[in-house]
């Protein structure tokens, strides 16, 4: 992978704790506009949640995988109010 890919976030349940990424984009500035919550993947197959609500309970939602549609495994805490925790996908990961 040679650029960072950023995916905004859609909510799939009425509580907004399910989440499922929406086809993704090369310009941060674009899903910043468009979204208020993204993924944004550096290396393949781990995504940084980011958002634009400082008051996020990030640890609390269950995002699928944009590749394969599996819900992602967090393995780091947050960054800061806007970079929330860093997430992989073991099924894609494994492959």
């Amino acid at each position: 992978m040679t650029k960072i890919l950023y995916y905004p976030l859609i909510d799939c349940d009425t509580e907004g704790r399910k989440k499922a990424p929406m086809i993704p984009t090369p310009n941060e500035d674009t899903v910043r506009a468009q979204a208020g919550m993204w993924l944004e993947e550096m290396i393949p197959h781990y995504f940084r949640l980011c958002s634009q609500n400082s008051n996020c309970p990030a640890d609390t939602f269950r995002i699928r995988c944009p590749r394969c549609g599996k819900v992602l495994k967090r393995i780091s805490a947050d960054i800061n109010e806007t970079r929330h925790g860093l997430y992989v996908c073991s099924a894609c990961v494994t492959k």
